[in-house]
């Protein structure tokens, strides 16, 4: 079976975001050692403070180098910055704008002939903010990119651009 580009990147993008929650025993046994002991038991005014909200959105991307075209390392390399970056800029315009999400089935006396899903996003991002651009693996740069949400919330108000 053959693995299109853009079937590799979600298929990265979904291995990195069920694996990055990940740990194993060892590790927690660890981290528990770490830990410095309680002098005193928890009450509610010692309890740790919830994680602040920024108000922005991160639209994250990933790119693979070795697929990129270039005749050299570092030309393919900055080819996946690009990648990585039009990636993360797809996700912010997604969670921005909405995907639409169009999808044809066809049967005959009960059985598939064609099963078709397309998902398309346009939108316009201003005021994206990188956050990091970087090598993950050897092979493969992530791009986090992050809006506030009063701009995402302006563009919005404008309305997406059609694009067909």
């Amino acid at each position: 079976m053959k693995l299109t580009h853009f079937g590799l990147f979600a298929t990265l993008a979904l291995s990195g975001a069920l694996l990055s929650g990940c740990a194993t025993a060892t590790d927690k046994t660890k981290m528990a050692a770490a830990a410095p002991a309680a002098t005193a038991p928890a009450t509610p005014t010692t309890a740790a403070a919830a994680p602040v909200d920024t108000g922005a959105i991160r639209g994250i991307g990933y790119a693979a180098i070795s697929i990129q075209p270039g005749r050299t390392r570092v030309q393919k390399q900055l080819m996946a910055i690009r990648a990585s970056r039009l990636m993360a800029m797809r996700e912010l315009a997604e969670k921005i704008y909405g995907l639409d999400v169009n999808s044809y089935a066809s049967l005959s006396e009960g059985v598939m002939q064609a099963d078709t899903l397309r998902g398309t996003v346009a939108g316009i991002v201003r005021s994206a903010r990188t956050v990091s651009i970087g090598p993950i693996k050897s092979d493969i740069y992530e791009t986090i990119l992050e809006i506030d949400a009063s701009d995402a919330a302006a563009m919005t108000a404008q309305g997406a651009p059609k694009y067909h």
